[in-house]
């Protein structure tokens, strides 16, 4: 008799070698393929950004239309005049207007009284003081139980702050707004609202993610001039220091909206003149050259922080 031949196990499963050649395919497939998705995802969110400027391009127009103008955007480091000296009752900034403009500072409409101070404190009687009395928030925008009023004013009712408003002219669920304690100290002078942009960066002070804040120019028609060199700002059609506030008010130089310590791109000091180059050569539009002339002379500019969250970079993104 023949021996029975004992028959190999059938192995099954990869050789080390195909494991690692499959691996190496998925990784060159990926190191294809990720980049092409960033690229999508960033074009994606500049699409959602310039929707959002166009947004705030109407909501604008019917401010005006119903204000006679577009919001201010200077900063001027209001003296108040009630206690003599110092600054206790200072404006807010450029990017704090713009959501207070559009959304009211408690989602509830512009009230017609505002002076764009800190802790929302307004003239509403005429009596020459800030209004209300004592200064405590939340100011005039008080659609709840109305504002005490200086002097023989009384109060103005919930009933007629409402009457005094007007707006909202952004859609408050899709505005973006976003307190401004979540990019900075929650013990600031006041914490308002500001819009942010459509790029969430992680904040280290709040540790949530959001976009930048939008920051918003008021054009001067009545100023020809593009200088990016610093003291000649003013004598702009726009100016670079709309983007800014002194020590008393929410935003201090040269840091504004600035989620780390490092200094900001836009700084205040002559030793960062690439940032305010680059504004400047960013808005000027190149059929208008003498004299120079910005885009969107006549009304405002937006500015995004863009992809990176900085401002004065090349991927900042404006409303043009």
């Amino acid at each position: 008799m023949r021996a029975c031949k004992k028959s190999r196990p059938v192995r099954k499963g990869f050789t080390l070698a195909e494991i690692l050649t499959t691996l190496a395919v998925v990784a060159v497939l990926l190191s294809l393929l990720i980049p092409a998705l960033n690229t999508v995802r960033k074009k994606a969110q500049v699409v959602k950004q310039q929707a959002q400027f166009h947004g705030i391009e109407v909501g604008l127009e019917a401010f005006r239309a119903d204000w006679g103008d577009y919001p201010p955007s200077e900063y001027p480091g209001d003296f108040d005049v009630e206690k003599g000296s110092g600054f206790s009752a200072p404006c807010t900034c450029a990017s704090q207007r713009l959501a207070e403009a559009l959304i009211g500072r408690d989602g509830l409409g512009f009230h017609q009284s505002s002076e764009f101070r800190a802790l929302g404190l307004a003239d509403v009687n005429g009596d020459g003081i800030l209004d209300p009395v004592p200064n405590a928030a939340p100011g005039i925008y008080n659609a709840v139980s109305g504002v005490t009023l200086s002097g023989s004013g009384g109060v103005q009712t919930a009933e007629q702050n409402l009457a005094a408003r007007k707006g909202p002219y952004l859609e408050v669920e899709t505005a973006n707004a976003v307190m401004f304690s979540k990019y900075y100290a929650p013990d600031r002078i006041d914490d308002t609202y500001v819009l942010a942009d459509a790029f969430p960066k992680k904040m280290k002070r709040s540790g949530v993610e959001l976009g930048m804040p939008i920051l918003y120019y008021r054009a001067n028609p009545g100023r020809i001039g593009n200088d990016p060199a610093y003291g000649n700002w003013g004598t702009n059609t726009y100016n670079l220091n709309d983007s800014y506030c002194d020590s008393q008010g929410i935003i201090v130089r040269p840091v504004p909206f600035q989620s780390t310590s490092t200094s900001h791109p836009l700084s205040q000091a002559g030793s960062n003149t690439s940032a305010a180059n680059l504004f400047y050569s960013r808005i000027l539009n190149p059929n208008f050259t003498l004299p120079p002339r910005p885009y969107r002379a006549n009304s405002f500019l937006l500015q995004s922080a863009g992809p990176d969250g900085l401002y004065g970079t090349p991927d900042d993104i404006f409303n043009f």
